[in-house]
């Protein structure tokens, strides 16, 4: 039996988008526990990878924004449920190399991964946006228009991309309440203090 991957550790999953970064990092500070990032962590596990074990991971980040994003939808969103069950074990690793109390953060904390190592439904969340509120968000966010500019046609790559994210956010939220655990979605109508607080509450985080 696979061993659970509990103590010490709490876990926020989400789609991109969501505000769980700024959430995660409130609670952290407030809790006072060690920050763990998985897109921070994304590109070193890209390349450190080995072929055999990560092929979504070398096929995704040698190509090109608009390559990945001319593929058709499904093709892209299977990819990213490819690439972060890759991306998994290095994740592990790296809180077993760093041990102590942690929080963890990031889209690559799929509801089926943590389920597979025993992870109870008081010790994980996912936080997901509605797609308006995507959407919206993401118009706000200048960097996003400088990523897409050097495209051929950035609003078709804007569409597609904000497709991808909201059939991942739903294809996340459903697995994570298949599983048992909450799931939290996000519509602009609760800031960041209050998403804050309803986390903190479901994983009853420490108090320093």
């Amino acid at each position: 039996m696979m061993t659970a991957v509990t103590d010490g550790r709490w876990w926020i999953g989400g789609s991109p988008c969501s505000g769980k970064s700024t959430v995660a990092g409130l609670l952290a500070t407030r809790s006072n526990l060690r920050l763990y990032s998985c897109d921070d962590a994304f590109e070193r596990h890209a390349a450190a990878v080995r072929p055999d074990a990560g092929p979504t991971l070398q096929k995704v980040t040698a190509m090109s924004l608009e390559e990945r994003l001319a593929q058709p939808v499904e093709i892209q969103v299977g990819d990213v449920f490819r690439l972060y069950r890759e991306q998994f074990p290095l994740i592990l690793h790296d809180l077993d190399d760093a041990g102590g109390p942690v929080l963890a953060e990031g889209a690559a904390l799929l509801p089926e991964l943590l389920a597979g190592r025993n992870v109870p439904a008081d010790r994980a969340v996912w936080v997901v946006p509605t797609e308006d509120f995507q959407h919206r968000h993401y118009r706000q966010r200048t960097w996003a228009a400088d990523l897409l500019a050097p495209t051929s046609d950035p609003q078709r790559a804007f569409r597609r991309w904000m497709r991808r994210d909201a059939d991942f956010a739903r294809l996340v939220a459903e697995q994570a309440r298949e599983l048992g655990y909450p799931v939290i979605t996000v519509d602009g109508t609760t800031d960041a203090t209050g998403i804050a607080a309803t986390v903190d509450a479901l994983l009853a985080l420490p108090r320093p």
